[in-house]
């Protein structure tokens, strides 16, 4: 039988929970908001933010670069086409702009603890970008698929994976971008949370 209670943490979670406290951070985050506040709160900052939507914009558009560069790793080690992995690189950083935006438009709003842990998602992102770029420039220099480009790219996509880890700490441990109703019980919902009609009865033997 596990000793393991439910408060515990396995490491990786710590590890997550550690980007919490690093508020060496809180200077930068400042100036950085300070850029972005601008764009966030102007009139494309409810579009960007996915207001029309009713929840955030972000997290769908993330599914089209981390989709794009996924497929690629598998045409250039499964399928070997180089040229196929080549247009979906490309196909992941055109849709990496407005990722980013609508990220960073977020990230505006964000309480302390939450930019701290969305900067280091940010940046990981950025190298992880930065890495999967320099794949896609040298393909298109060399079009024939060569290993440090594979290389590059499937650094690139690790790095990814990491700020997208982040990215659900920072949504599902930190409740970014999450509405206050889903935290909160719904007075207005069909019926009660508990019917004491429909409620199945209770044998003696189970009290």
């Amino acid at each position: 039988m596990s000793t393991q209670t439910p408060n515990s943490s396995s490491p990786v979670a710590r590890l997550l929970e550690s980007t919490e406290s690093a508020s060496w951070l809180d200077r930068p985050a400042t100036v950085v908001r300070g850029l972005v506040r601008p764009i966030a709160d102007g009139p494309a900052g409810a579009v960007l933010r996915g207001e029309f939507l009713g929840h955030p914009l972000h997290p769908a558009l993330v599914a089209v670069p981390i989709g794009a560069w996924s497929s690629a790793a598998v045409f250039d080690l499964v399928f070997r086409r180089p040229d196929a992995a080549r247009r979906l690189l490309g196909v992941g950083l055109a849709a990496a702009a407005p990722t980013l935006l609508t990220g960073w438009s977020d990230w505006s709003r964000c309480t302390t603890i939450q930019r701290r842990v969305g900067l280091i998602h940010a940046v990981t992102n950025a190298a992880g970008i930065a890495l999967t770029a320099a794949s896609f420039r040298r393909r298109r220099c060399v079009p024939e698929s060569s290993g440090p480009a594979v290389a590059l790219s499937l650094a690139g996509l690790g790095l990814i994976g990491v700020g997208g880890t982040l990215g659900g700490h920072l949504a599902y441990a930190l409740g970014a971008g999450v509405s206050p109703r889903a935290q909160t019980h719904d007075a207005d919902a069909n019926g009660p949370a508990y019917d004491p009609v429909l409620a199945e009865p209770v044998a003696p033997a189970d009290r």
